[in-house]
């Protein structure tokens, strides 16, 4: 059974990674670095969680870094194709609208239930194809 000192230590191991590598700019990246296994570490660190939050940031501030680097470089690149492509892995919706030529924001929202069901007639079903005017 894990406890609390295993998490804390997890913990401190994951915080302390993801400030000396700012290539870890996902969560799944971070959990291949750290001894447990991706279940164990959202039963540690569920979403929603302080310590989740303080992980989350660390990996937004990688995204912010290694952000200014590809626009750094873009200035200088003749190839900007690949690293516009790991730009939009980590960009944020609103610099992934100024990307994208063709951007459409599909969103809605659904206030009412539709119901579906029988409705009584005066007409009953035919018991046989004999009974059928056509």
């Amino acid at each position: 059974m894990y406890t609390k000192k295993d998490r804390a230590k997890v913990f401190k191991l994951a915080t302390e990674k993801l400030k000396k590598d700012d290539n870890i700019l996902f969560i799944e990246d971070l959990i291949s670095e750290l001894p447990i296994s991706k279940p164990t570490f959202y039963k540690y660190y569920p979403k929603g969680s302080d310590d989740y939050a303080a992980i989350l940031e660390l990996i937004n501030k990688n995204r912010i870094s290694v952000k200014r680097d590809i626009r750094k470089k873009l200035r200088k690149s003749g190839k900007a194709a690949e690293l516009l492509s790991l730009y939009r892995m980590i960009c944020t919706e609103e610099e992934r609208r100024v990307l994208n030529q063709s951007y459409i924001d599909v969103k809605g929202k659904v206030d009412n239930k539709i119901e579906i069901g029988f409705i009584e007639t005066e007409h009953k079903p035919a018991k046989s194809e004999d009974d059928v005017d056509v």
